[in-house]
């Protein structure tokens, strides 16, 4: 992180962290608070090596680190925001389909499983289908790889669909109220705003999956084409937000109802660097998820697959 995007952070993490003076010793300064916590995320290394390289108690460091990330967590609204006004969402809108070819797209909608030590309730729970322990992370991304919305904290073992269709998320997908009003009509249909998820979900009307792959031919494969290059930026996003902060990458030994506060730590500081434009390099090794089995398709409410059709006809008309 460049020194100027680091001061920025100070600035705007000094409202809500101010170190108290005390009679015995002098506080730790606001800018460690934050490189300690940096450092401890970025490389998951273990709390003494921190404090060794900081000169401070490794208690304190691990106070240190708790308490900054906690401070980060609570000010998810103020850096991991959905669109409000119609101009917002019509830029994302026109992101998209300037990058994809894919109209009315407003994000991308995935899950990815964040590494953990077997907790001691209910470890079946956590035990995922990649033959390890792990807790969710839902997330909904715009073209620039910047987080709309996400949820943390459900077991391993759950479905995608089923952790979004529990969410807040879901609910104000379905209610009309995440995304202001915004329509188009194509070929005749009139769309409303659209997020793109992979074949494990339901189409709805505000919701598009692919074609079943044995099925997607012509006009269909090119439509699928185009979603999968909108899906792929919350892949993405995932794989920078992995490969910048690597302690929800490896194996987190924190407990398991904590994990979820370094997460939602890492999400806000991922959120973070791609404002002030923080240059990502690729990790060597590949911190995205391999894909998982394919879901039979489910029965989709006509309207929805009627506005698939019209979003068919339009990409390829305009290729």
């Amino acid at each position: 992180m460049p020194k100027e995007a680091f001061n920025i952070l100070c600035d705007q993490l000094h409202p809500y962290i101010n170190p108290q003076t005390t009679n015995m010793l002098d506080p730790v300064p606001l800018e460690k608070r934050v490189a300690v916590t940096i450092y401890k995320l970025a490389s998951n290394v273990e709390f003494q090596d921190v404090a060794n390289l900081f000169g401070i108690g490794t208690s304190t460091t691990c106070n240190i680190f708790w308490e900054v990330c906690e401070t980060l967590s609570k000010l998810r609204r103020v850096f991991v925001k959905r669109p409000k006004t119609v101009p917002q969402v019509q830029a994302i809108i026109t992101g998209f389909e300037r990058k994809t070819e894919f109209p009315m797209c407003a994000g991308a909608l995935d899950a990815t499983h964040i590494p953990i030590i077997a907790p001691a309730s209910y470890p079946t729970d956590y035990y995922n289908r990649k033959g390890w322990y792990s807790i969710l992370l839902q997330g909904l991304v715009d073209h620039t790889y910047s987080f709309l919305d996400f949820d943390v904290g459900w077991p391993g073992k759950c479905h995608d669909a089923y952790v979004f269709e529990c969410s807040c998320l879901c609910r104000k997908l379905e209610e009309g109220t995440f995304f202001p009003p915004v329509s188009r009509n194509i070929q005749g249909v009139d769309i409303h705003v659209l997020i793109v998820v992979d074949s494990a979900y339901s189409l709805t009307s505000n919701i598009m999956k692919p074609f079943p792959e044995g099925t997607a031919r012509g006009p269909k494969a090119a439509y699928n084409a185009s979603l999968s290059r909108a899906h792929i930026h919350v892949e993405q996003a995932f794989g920078r937000l992995k490969g910048r902060w690597r302690c929800i990458m490896k194996r987190n030994d924190c407990q398991t109802q904590n994990v979820k506060y370094v997460v939602s730590a890492c999400v806000v500081l991922h959120n973070f660097c791609e404002m002030q434009k923080v240059a990502y390099q690729e990790p060597q090794e590949d911190v995205l998820d391999q894909p998982g089995p394919q879901q039979h398709d489910v029965p989709a409410l006509s309207p929805a697959e009627h506005i698939r059709e019209a979003l068919v006809a339009h990409i390829n008309t305009n290729q």
